[in-house]
């Protein structure tokens, strides 16, 4: 076989094989953690928590339930802070696009817009928030 031919099919396999790894380490990681965002999946990560403490510290039924309350207020806590914290940093962040905005020149402004509107597209994707209800104004065809 020629050396150039050779080095292609090489290449070629090299490529086949990382993305077979790929896609079996995602398989595994998926089947493993889930998805985070999914409904009731809070639930089961704290139950897999508890359940690993109670593994490695020897807890006792009752020591068990205590713990799952403790990760229980915690969420809503957590949650709480949330809703707290996420006006604020929206407006921070709305208060710097306006400063960049401000420095920018009118064609400048056009593409930082598209930017920002990529960018909040991309950022409701992640928290799981894609679809109609997170954008009323977009229309579907």
């Amino acid at each position: 076989m020629r050396p150039p031919v050779k080095g292609a099919l090489l290449l070629l396999l090299a490529f086949g094989l990382g993305v077979v790894g790929g896609a079996v380490g995602f398989g595994i990681y998926h089947t493993r953690f889930g998805d985070w965002r999914a409904p009731g999946s809070a639930a089961r990560f704290q139950d897999r928590i508890v359940a690993r403490l109670a593994q490695e510290l020897g807890l006792s039924p009752e020591q068990r339930q205590k713990v799952a309350g403790v990760l229980e207020e915690s969420r809503r806590e957590f949650a709480k802070l949330r809703e707290e914290v996420g006006p604020k940093f929206r407006d921070l962040r709305n208060q710097a696009s306006e400063r960049i905005r401000a420095v920018l020149d009118a064609a400048q402004q056009v593409k930082f817009d598209k930017l920002a509107q990529e960018w909040e597209r991309r950022a409701e994707r992640w928290r799981g928030r894609t679809g109609p209800q997170a954008r009323p104004e977009q229309k579907t065809p």
